[in-house]
């Protein structure tokens, strides 16, 4: 069978506990109780028909400065365990680039990050937004405590300024 990375609209509850239910605190950010956003679209790597590897998508328009931009967001980004280190996660986050370029037609990929993670995703063309970024929680307007990093999809710059995210992170 192999290894195949297929796109849904959401996970079953079987792929949800192999993926994600595999240890505490395994994204890191479980412990500052944050609200996040669910993904409208998952691609998840397959090995042998078992779910490995996960990059959730979805779609929203955040504020750079002045300006209003389209974006994929990525969150969810997964690898379970026994498959880490076979770079399984970046041929998804690879095929993740095609769907939110090609099929989505946004002008950028952006995802926050833990300062740990940022060489992994820079190595794949992802690049570090220095502005500051807010985003909505229950109690109010936060300043992220993540990187918020972007991935052209086009031709534009990134806008300069604060990034204003309207709802949840993702």
């Amino acid at each position: 069978m192999g290894v195949e990375i297929r796109i849904a609209d959401r996970l079953g509850d079987d792929e949800h506990r192999t993926l994600f239910g595999w240890g505490e605190n395994i994204f890191g950010t479980e412990d500052a109780l944050y609200r996040w956003r669910p993904k409208d679209y998952h691609l998840i790597t397959e090995e042998d028909g078992r779910a490995v590897s996960h990059v959730g998508v979805l779609v929203t328009t955040v504020r750079a400065g002045e300006t209003d931009v389209r974006v994929a967001g990525i969150g969810g980004v997964v690898t379970v365990p026994e498959a880490q280190g076979r770079h399984l996660v970046h041929a998804a986050m690879k095929r993740a680039t095609e769907f939110m370029r090609d099929e989505l037609g946004v002008e950028f990929g952006m995802l926050f990050c833990l300062p740990r993670l940022v060489p992994f995703y820079a190595r794949q063309g992802w690049r570090l937004v220095e502005e500051e970024a807010e985003f909505d929680q229950p109690s109010g307007k936060v300043v992220s405590p993540f990187r918020v990093m972007v991935l052209p999809c086009g031709l534009r710059e990134w806008p300069a300024g604060k990034v204003e995210v309207s709802g949840f992170p993702w």
